[in-house]
């Protein structure tokens, strides 16, 4: 009797550690099993977001080109002609290297600044009506340009002043006033209106 009730306990240890190990055993599948469902679930929002957005992206809705293109061209094409003719006038002042005293420098700077203040006044009389797109555009362009043009007349006075330091312009939030400017000249295709680089 004791060997047989040995032997029955023995039994019934075994038979709860292989119940326990089975119920152990499916709870961690349960678990694998929900880990895989949930990144399944992840991996099939992901590439659904992606397609959705392609689909966007290539429809007539999304945003194209560039944000400063202007719809109609004809100030692009009008402005290119007068930058063209306002580097060839600047082209015709002699080089820094040649000056002999910060006056004449700054003598220098005034003349390319006043090219382009004439440029800037030419411009505003070809922009396109004040109330559309186009217009806004080219007057914030004209703007930030005019502020360069300010920044041009400081870095004369200093040079007056006998101040020799490296010319900075105005910045326009995070960014350099002459960033907006040079963006707005490449998207319309008119380079010959990127700021100068006489100073």
């Amino acid at each position: 009797m004791e060997f047989g009730g040995i032997w029955h306990l023995l039994l019934l240890t075994t038979m709860i550690g292989v119940v326990n190990e089975g119920i152990n055993t499916t709870e961690t599948l349960n678990i694998e099993s929900r880990k895989f469902a949930f990144g399944k679930v992840i991996s099939v929002v992901l590439l659904l977001t992606i397609t959705l957005f392609w689909i966007w992206a290539l429809s007539p809705l999304a945003p194209s080109g560039h944000p400063d293109k202007l719809d109609d061209s004809s100030f692009a094409d009008e402005a290119k002609v007068l930058c063209g003719i306002a580097e060839e006038k600047l082209e015709e002042i002699p080089y820094a290297f040649s000056v002999k005293s910060p006056d004449e420098r700054a003598d220098q700077i005034d003349q390319g600044t006043a090219i382009y203040r004439n440029l800037l006044s030419e411009l505003l009389l070809i922009a396109p009506e004040e109330n559309t797109r186009d217009g806004r555009l080219v007057r914030l362009w004209i703007a930030d340009y005019a502020l360069y043009l300010d920044d041009r007349d400081n870095y004369a006075e200093q040079f007056r002043d006998g101040i020799d330091e490296a010319f900075t312009v105005t910045k326009k939030g995070s960014r350099w006033v002459t960033d907006p400017v040079d963006e707005f000249a490449k998207g319309n295709k008119i380079r010959e209106c990127l700021v100068p680089l006489d100073v």
